[in-house]
C-alpha cells in the first residue's frame, strides 16, 4: 500500500491510500500541480498500519 502524505507548516496529514504505485504517484504530481500548499510525497505503508492493527 501507498499514502501520500502533504507536509505543510510542520503538520503531515495522509490524504490518499491505494495500492497502486502508478496511481500514488500521479495523485501526488496533480497536487504539484495545483499549486497548493505544502510538499506531497509518496510513502510505502507497513503491512501492519495498512490492514489498520
Amino acid at each position: 500500500m501507498y499514502e501520500i502524505v502533504i507536509k505543510d507548516k510542520g503538520k503531515e496529514v495522509s490524504v490518499f491510500t491505494t495500492e497502486d504505485k502508478l496511481e500514488a504517484e500521479l495523485r501526488r504530481q496533480r497536487h504539484i500541480r495545483s499549486l497548493s500548499d505544502g510538499v506531497a510525497e509518496v510513502r510505502v505503508m507497513k503491512k501492519d498500519k495498512a490492514k489498520g492493527e
